[in-house]
C-alpha cells in the first residue's frame, strides 16, 4: 500500500484514490478498507466538509480514539483506520504534525499495545508512530522518549512481519535524528534493550527443557543493528562492538552470521563512526574463526568480502594499526582462499587483491625495506611477501589461477623492489613452468604474472634472476620460453642495456654459429643462427617508452645502422622499433593520449609516468642528432630493396624527417628529386628508341625498368613530405602530376582492348582473383561516365555495374567486402564535386543500381537490395530514393523467397538507422504495415528480425507514436517491446548520460559505426539489444561479475582460443612460405586439429560398411597401438603422450565427482563382464534381438516376449514399489548407503529400458 500514497497529488480525494484502487481487490484487509474509507467519505459528504487530507485526518483520529477506549473494538475496523491513517500522514503538513503530535500518538499507542491486536494493526501503527517521530522536532528527548521506547518493544516482538516492520521503522527514525542531539540518548535506547536481554540469555539456566530466556530476543536485536549500526553514536556503536566480541567466543553460527552483516554495513558506510583498535580486534577474531574452523561457503565468502571492506576502513581510521594486523589478515584470506568452495576462493581473491592496492603503499614500502637487515626480525612488507609466495604452494593447485591474480597485483605495487622482496616468488614461478601440462592448468596466467614480474622490476634485474642461458651446451636449458613474455610485457626499459646485454649475445651467438660451422656441426650451428632473430625482435620492446633514450640512443645507433644495411631478416624490426620511439616522444609533446589511464596496464602508467615534456624534447633531441645518418641509410636501403614489406622502410623515412632538420630534409630531398629528372629523361628517351616489347620485359624481370625506378624515387620523395615546406611540396606536385595523368591517357588509348579483354576473361577468373578483376572494372566505370566521347559503351558499363552488384552475394569473404566497397567508391566518383562528380549522377548511379531489382532470379534481386542498402548508409541524400522505393520493398516482403526477404529487411533496417526521427514520422505508418504482412512459411524464420526493427523504430520515434499505427493484432508484440525497454532503462538509470539522451542525437550520429553487412543481412535480429548502428552514441557499461572457473567455463574459453580462430588464412590466398610466424601458425593448428581428433576417436562409435553401429557385448576391442618411429620426432610423441594422460585424468576426474557411471561395482576380477551382486539390481540387462517381435501373428511375439520375464528378476518383483520400499525391503541396507542405492536403482531400470527401445529401434530400421 506504499505505492499509492507516492501517486497521491496535493488536495486530492484519499478516499476516492483508495476507493479506485482496491474496490475490486479480493483481500479481505482490502475490502474492510474500502468499506470504512466508503463510511468516513460519505459521513464527510453528509456534513459537507470538504474531502481534503485534514478531514480524513480529523476523522480518522476521532475514530481511533474512540475505538481504543472500547473494551472489544473491532480488529477489522482498527486494522482498517490505522492503515488509512498511515497513508493520511504524508500529505499532512510538517507543522501541523508537530503541533497535533499528542493528539495523534495517544489513541495509536493504545490500540497497539493491545495483545490480540492484528499483524496488520500493529504495522499500520508502527507507520504513523515512525512518520511522526521523524517529522517531530529533535531538541528535547523527552518530548519523544515515549513513542521511541514503544517502538523499541516491538524490536524483539515474536511475530516476524511486525518485527521487520519495527527494523525498517528504527532505521528511518534513526537516519532522521542524524546530527541532532537525541542520536545519542536514541542510540543509548538500543543499547540498553540489548544489554538486558543478553544478561537475561547468560543468566538463564543450560539444563532448561526450553531454549535459554533472552537468547531468542539477542537474535532479534543482532538483526535489527545490522541496518541500524551504521546509523547510531560512536560511544554506542562501542559498546555494542565490546559485546560483540564476547559472543564471537560463543562460537555460535547463527549469531556469527548476524555479526558480520552488521560488521560490514558498519564498514561500507562512510559516515559511521566506530573505534579502530575494537573494529580491528572483531576482525581478526573473525579472520582466526575463518582460518581454523570448517565453515560453510556462504561463511567463508561473507568473511572474506567484509576483512576486504573491514581493513580498509580500519586502515582510513588508523593506518599504522592495521599494517601490523596485514600479515595475519592475509594469512587468514589465504586459508579461505586454499578451501575447496569457488566462490569463497573467488571471495578471497578479491579481498587480497583490494587489500595490497589500498592498505600497501609506497611510503610503507620504502620504510619497510630501509629497516630490512638479516640480523633483525621480518619487517612487515616481508611476513606479507610470505604469505603471498605461499599462494604458490602445491595445496592451492586446485586455485593457482586466483593466486597468480594476487600474485601479479603484488609485483605491480611493490615495484622495483620487488627485486628484493619477492625473489623467492620469482623462483616459485619458474618452478611452475617446469611443471607438464597436465599438472599446470593455468599456464596463460602463469606467463601473465611473469609479464607483471618484468614490468616491475625491469628486463635487466629480471633476467638476473631468470637469465636466457642461451650459452648452455644442452639446448633444453636455454629458457626460450622467456621470449614471447619479454617482448609482450617489456615497458620502460634501459637502452643501453639492449645495446651492451641483448647485441652483445647476438655478437656471441654469431661467433659461435660460425665456429660451430667450421668445425662441421650444421646443426647446431643452424639452432644457435635461429637464437639471433628473436633476440632482435626484443627492440620494440625495449624502445616502449625506454628511460635512457637521450642518454644512450647515440651508443645503439651504429649497430642499428649496419644491421639496417647487412641483415635485411631485421630490418622490418629496427623500423617499428624506431617509429615507436619517435611517435611516443612527440604524441607526448603534441598531448595526445590514445589510451586512458584505466585501459593500460601499470607497469605503463608507470613509465608514462616519467616521460615529462622535458624529458620527450632531450629524447627528439637525441634522435634528431641521429636523423640524418638513419636517412641516408634508410634511403638507400629502399632503393636497393626489392620490396618494402608493409613500406615500413617508408614510414620510418617519414618519422625522422618529421623531426629531422629541415636543412638535412631539404637536401636529401633535392638530391632525390635530381635522380628523379635524370630517371625521367632517360625512361622517355628508352620508349623512344625501343620498339621491342620483349626488352620492357626483360629490364622490368631484372629490375632494372627506367619506369620501376622512377616509381621508387616517386615514393622515396614523398616519403620525405612530413618534413618539406610549401615550395618542395609544389615542386614534388608537379613531378607527380604527369604520372598521374598517365593512367588516364593509358585508359583512353587501350579502352577498346582493355573492354574486351575484360569479357574474354570473365569465364576462366578464378575466384582467388574476382576482387583483382572488380578493381579493374572500377577504373573502366569510371573512366566512361567522365568521358562524354564514351556514351557508346554505356552498355558494357552497366554489363560490368551488374558484376560487381552479384559480388556482393560472393561466397568469398574478401571479394564480397571490395564490391561493397567498390560501389561505393563508384558512387563518390559520381557524386562528389572535388572529383569531378555531380549530385544528378550519383542519383542516375543509384537508379542503374534499382534497376537490378528487375532481375529474373532471386539472387539478383537480393543483390541488387543489398547493394541500394550500402549506398543509402554511405549517402545521405539517398535517403529519400530510398522512401521512393518503399513500396517496392514490402512488396518483396511478402513474397517467399528468404533470400530476398533477408535483404529487403536489410534495406528497411538501414534505412530506419540513417533517417532522422522526421522523416520516419511521415512514412512510419507504411513501415509498420509492411514489416508485419507475411507469408505463413517465412514468418517465423525472421520473426526476431522484425521484432529488432519495430524496436529501432520504438527508440526512433516512441512508443506512443508506433502505437498509433500499429495493427490492433500485434498490440502484444508492442506491449512486450515495451516491457522490455522500460526493464533496460530501469537497470540503466543510475547514469545521468543515457537518461539525458534524446531521440535526435541517435539519429544523427547513427552513420558512426563502421559497415557491417554480415550483421544488417543476418537471419535473426541482433541479440544484444543495440543495433550496430548506433553503437557510438550509447554508452557503454562494464559490470564485474563473479567468474566461476567451473569446467564448463574453462572449456567454453578454450574453444575461443582454438588455433581456427588466431590464424585466419583465406582459403583463396596461397600460404606464404616465407612467413615464419604463418608456418609455425599452420603447424600448430594442424597439430591441435590431429590431437583433438584422437582425443575423440575415443568416444566415436564403431560402425560397419552399410552405415550401421556395432555393439559388442564384450566391449569395444583395444586398438593397437601405433608403432613409435625411432627416428620420428620426440616432440609429437610427448605431446600424444600428454594428451592422452589428460584425458585420462579427466575421464578419472569425472568419475570420481559423479558425473558419469562405469558400474565398476559389477566388475568381475577373475573374468570379462558383470557379475551379479547380492542384494544388487543387476548389472546391465538385455533383451535379446527376437526376429518373432516384428511378427504378425500374436502367438509368435507371445513367445518372444516369455524372455522378458527371466531378464530382469529383482526389477520384476519391486515393480510399482519406490524406491526407497525397495531398498528397505531386506533390511540389509544402512540408512548412510540408502540414497546412493537409489541412484544405482534407478539405472539399473534405465538401463533395462534403453535397452528394450534400442533394440525394437533396430528392428525397425533394419
Amino acid at each position: 500500500m506504499d505505492t499509492i500514497v507516492s501517486t497521491i497529488e496535493e488536495n486530492e480525494d484519499i478516499g476516492n484514490t483508495v476507493l479506485f484502487r482496491y474496490t475490486n481487490s479480493t483481500q479481505e484487509d482490502h475490502q474492510h478498507l474500502c468499506a470504512v474509507v466508503g463510511a468516513m467519505s460519505q459521513e464527510l459528504k453528509d456534513q459537507k466538509l470538504p474531502l481534503t487530507p485534514i478531514t480524513y485526518f480529523g476523522a480518522t483520529i476521532s475514530s481511533l480514539d474512540r475505538l481504543s477506549t472500547d473494551p472489544n473494538p473491532a480488529d477489522s475496523v482498527i486494522t482498517a483506520l490505522l492503515t488509512f491513517l498511515s497513508m493520511v500522514l504524508p500529505q499532512i503538513s510538517v507543522p501541523v504534525l508537530r503541533k497535533r503530535r499528542a493528539f495523534v500518538m495517544d489513541p495509536v499507542l493504545r490500540v497497539i499495545r493491545f495483545e490480540d491486536m492484528s499483524v496488520g494493526a500493529v504495522n499500520a501503527g508502527l507507520k504513523c508512530v515512525s512518520h511522526v517521530l521523524v517529522v517531530s522536532e529533535k531538541v528535547n528527548w523527552l518530548d519523544i522518549s515515549k513513542e521511541y521506547n514503544v517502538l523499541l518493544v516491538f524490536v524483539t516482538d515474536s511475530r516476524s512481519k511486525v518485527r521487520k516492520q519495527s527494523h525498517s521503522c528504527l532505521r528511518d527514525i534513526l537516519q532522521s535524528f542524524q546530527r541532532s542531539a537525541v542520536l545519542a540518548p536514541a542510540s543509548e535506547g538500543i543499547t540498553s534493550i540489548f544489554e538486558r536481554f543478553l544478561l537475561l540469555a547468560g543468566g538463564s539456566s543450560s539444563t532448561d527443557s526450553g531454549p535459554r530466556k533472552g537468547a531468542q530476543e539477542v537474535l532479534h536485536i543482532l538483526d535489527a543493528l545490522k541496518n541500524c549500526l551504521s546509523l547510531m553514536s560512536m560511544n554506542a556503536v562501542t559498546s555494542i562492538l565490546k559485546y560483540f566480541k564476547s559472543l564471537l567466543e560463543l562460537c555460535s553460527l547463527l549469531s556469527q552470521g548476524l555479526i558480520a552483516n552488521s560488521l560490514q554495513l558498519l564498514c561500507l558506510s562512510p559516515t559511521s563512526e566506530v573505534a579502530s583498535d575494537i573494529l580491528l580486534d572483531l576482525l581478526c577474531k573473525l579472520a582466526k574463526s575463518a582460518s581454523e574452523d570448517e565453515k560453510s561457503v556462504d561463511s567463508l565468502t561473507f568473511t572474506a568480502r567484509l576483512l576486504d571492506v573491514g581493513i580498509r576502513k580500519v586502515y582510513s581510521l588508523n593506518r599504522e594499526s592495521s599494517v601490523k594486523k596485514l600479515p595475519f589478515i592475509f594469512y587468514a584470506l589465504g586459508e579461505i582462499l586454499a578451501c575447496e568452495h569457488e566462490e569463497a576462493a573467488f571471495a578471497a581473491m578479491e579481498a587480497l587483491r583490494g587489500l595490497i592496492s589500498s592498505c600497501i603503499d609506497g611510503g610503507l614500502i620504502k620504510e619497510e625495506v630501509e629497516q630490512m637487515s638479516d640480523d633483525e626480525a621480518p619487517t612487515t612488507i616481508v611476513k606479507i611477501c610470505a604469505n603471498i609466495e605461499k599462494l604458490l604452494d602445491d595445496r592451492f593447485s586446485a586455485v593457482w589461477d586466483l593466486s597468480l591474480k594476487v600474485v601479479s597485483v603484488m609485483f605491480d605495487k611493490l615495484g622495483e623492489f620487488s627485486f628484493k622482496l619477492l625473489r623467492g616468488t620469482v623462483m616459485s614461478l619458474a618452478n611452475m613452468q617446469d611443471l607438464t601440462d597436465e599438472a599446470l592448468q593455468y599456464r596463460k596466467q602463469l606467463h601473465e604474472c611473469f609479464g607483471s614480474a618484468l614490468g616491475a622490476m625491469g628486463p635487466k634485474r629480471f633476467l638476473v634472476l631468470l637469465p636466457l642461458n642461451l650459452e648452455a651446451k644442452d639446448p633444453s636449458k636455454a629458457n626460450v620460453w622467456l621470449f614471447p613474455i619479454l617482448k609482450q610485457y617489456t615497458v620502460g626499459a634501459s637502452l643501453s642495456f639492449f645495446g651492451k646485454s641483448i647485441l652483445g649475445k647476438v655478437g656471441e651467438l654469431r661467433q659461435k654459429s660460425q665456429m660451430l660451422e667450421q668445425e662441421g656441426r650444421i646443426y647446431s650451428s643452424r639452432s644457435a643462427d635461429a637464437l639471433i632473430y628473436p633476440l632482435w625482435s626484443l627492440l620494440p620492446a625495449f624502445c616502449n617508452y625506454p628511460l635512457d633514450t637521450a642518454s644512450s640512443f647515440k651508443d645503439l645507433k651504429k649497430g642499428l645502422c649496419d644491421a639496417l644495411r647487412d641483415e635485411p631478416d631485421v630490418r622490418g624490426i629496427i623500423c617499428s622499433s624506431l617509429q615507436i620511439l619517435i611517435q611516443q616522444n612527440k604524441s607526448l609533446l603534441e598531448e595526445k593520449n590514445d589510451l586512458l589511464n584505466d585501459d593500460i596496464s601499470i607497469a605503463v602508467q608507470r613509465a608514462k609516468a616519467t616521460y615529462t615534456p622535458q624529458v620527450a624534447a632531450e629524447n627528439l633531441n637525441a634522435l634528431k642528432l641521429a636523423a640524418r645518418e638513419f636517412l641516408s641509410v634508410l634511403s638507400g636501403v629502399f632503393m636497393k630493396s626489392t620490396t618494402d614489406s608493409g613500406g615500413c622502410v617508408q614510414s620510418t623515412i617519414g618519422q625522422f624527417a618529421s623531426i629531422s632538420d629541415k636543412e638535412v630534409v631539404r637536401g636529401l630531398f633535392e638530391r632525390t628529386m635530381v635522380k628523379l629528372l635524370k630517371v625521367t629523361q632517360g625512361a622517355v628517351k628508352a620508349e623512344l628508341s625501343a620498339n621491342s616489347s620483349s626488352t620492357k620485359i626483360e629490364n622490368s624481370a631484372n629490375g632494372s625498368s627506367p619506369l620501376l625506378a622512377r616509381a621508387r624515387l616517386l615514393d622515396l620523395a614523398i616519403s620525405f613530405l612530413p618534413g618539406l615546406d610549401a615550395k618542395q611540396v609544389d615542386v614534388l606536385f608537379s613531378a607527380i602530376k604527369p604520372a598521374l595523368q598517365e593512367l588516364d591517357e593509358f585508359i583512353s588509348a587501350n579502352l577498346d582492348d582493355l573492354l574486351q579483354l575484360m569479357i574474354e576473361v570473365l569465364p576462366s577468373c578464378h575466384f582467388s582473383a574476382k576482387r583483382h578483376r572488380l578493381d579493374c572494372l572500377y577504373f573502366l566505370i569510371v573512366h566512361i561516365s567522365k568521358d562524354a566521347s564514351q556514351l557508346r559503351k554505356q552498355g558494357s558499363m552497366s554489363s560490368f555495374l551488374t558484376e560487381i552488384i552479384l559480388a556482393l552475394k560472393e561466397a568469398n569473404k574478401k571479394t564480397r567486402n571490395r564490391a561493397y566497397d567498390i560501389l561505393v567508391r563508384i558512387g563518390h566518383a559520381f557524386g562528389d564535386e572535388d572529383q569531378g562528380g555531380r549530385r544528378e549522377n550519383l542519383q542516375q548511379y543509384f537508379n542503374m543500381v534499382a534497376g537490378g531489382l528487375a532481375g529474373e532470379t532471386p539472387h539478383m534481386i537480393s543483390a541488387a537490395v543489398k547493394g541500394l542498402a550500402r549506398l543509402a548508409y554511405e549517402f545521405t541524400d539517398l535517403v529519400s530514393a530510398i522512401y521512393d522505393l518503399l513500396p517496392s520493398a514490402f512488396l518483396l516482403l511478402q513474397g517467399r523467397n528468404r533470400e530476398i526477404i533477408k535483404a529487403s529487411l536489410g534495406l528497411v533496417k538501414v534505412l530506419v538507422a540513417t533517417s532522422q526521427a522526421e522523416g520516419l514520422q511521415t512514412h512510419l505508418k507504411s513501415l509498420v504495415e509492411g514489416l508485419l504482412k507475411w507469408q505463413d512459411n517465412t514468418k517465423n524464420h525472421f520473426k526476431a528480425k522484425v521484432k529488432h526493427l519495430l524496436e529501432m523504430l520504438v527508440r526512433k520515434c516512441g512508443v506512443d507514436a508506433v502505437k498509433a499505427v500499429m495493427p490492433e493484432e500485434h498490440m502484444k508484440l508492442l506491449t512486450n517491446i515495451r516491457k522490455v525497454k522500460e526493464r533496460k532503462e530501469r537497470k540503466l538509470s543510475g547514469d545521468s548520460e543515457v537518461e539525458t539522451r534524446s531521440v535526435h542525437s541517435k539519429a544523427t550520429t547513427s552513420r558512426l559505426s563502421r559497415w557491417n553487412h554480415t550483421k544488417i543481412f543476418s537471419d535473426f535480429g541482433d541479440e544484444d539489444g543495440e543495433d550496430d548502428d548506433e553503437a557510438n552514441t550509447s554508452s557503454r557499461f562494464n559490470s564485474k561479475a563473479l567468474t566461476l572457473r567451473s569446467k564448463q567455463t574453462r572449456r567454453t574459453s578454450a574453444a575461443k582460443s582454438l588455433p581456427d580462430d588466431l590464424f585466419d588464412q583465406p582459403e583463396d590466398d596461397p600460404l606464404d612460405l616465407l612467413d615464419r610466424q604463418k608456418i609455425r601458425s599452420t603447424l600448430h593448428s594442424d597439430k591441435n586439429r590431429k590431437r583433438k581428433q584422437e582425443a575423440s576417436d575415443d568416444d566415436e562409435f564403431e560402425i560397419d560398411s552399410e552405415g550401421r553401429m556395432i555393439i559388442r557385448e564384450g566391449g569395444r576391442p583395444k586398438r593397437e597401438k601405433a608403432k613409435v618411429d625411432p627416428d620420428g620426432d620426440a616432440g609429437s610423441r610427448a605431446g600424444s603422450s600428454r594428451l592422452s594422460s589428460k584425458s585420462l585424468k579427466k575421464r578419472q576426474k569425472t568419475s570420481a565427482s559423479g558425473w558419469a557411471y562405469t558400474g565398476n561395482e559389477y566388475a568381475s576380477k577373475k573374468a570379462r563382464g558383470d557379475v551379479t551382486r547380492k542384494d544388487k539390481l543387476e548389472p546391465y540387462a538385455y533383451w535379446p534381438l527376437d526376429r518373432k517381435m516384428m511378427s504378425r501373428r500374436p502367438e509368435h511375439r507371445a513367445a518372444a516376449r516369455k524372455g522378458m520375464a527371466s531378464v530382469v528378476k529383482m526389477t520384476k518383483s519391486l515393480q510399482g514399489k519406490s524406491v526407497s520400499t525397495a531398498l528397505s525391503m531386506k533390511g540389509v541396507h544402512s540408512r548412510e548407503n540408502r540414497r546412493s542405492m537409489a541412484r544405482k536403482a534407478n539405472r539399473g531400470v534405465l538401463s533395462f529400458f534403453c535397452s528394450y527401445y534400442s533394440a525394437h529401434l533396430w528392428f525397425l530400421c533394419s
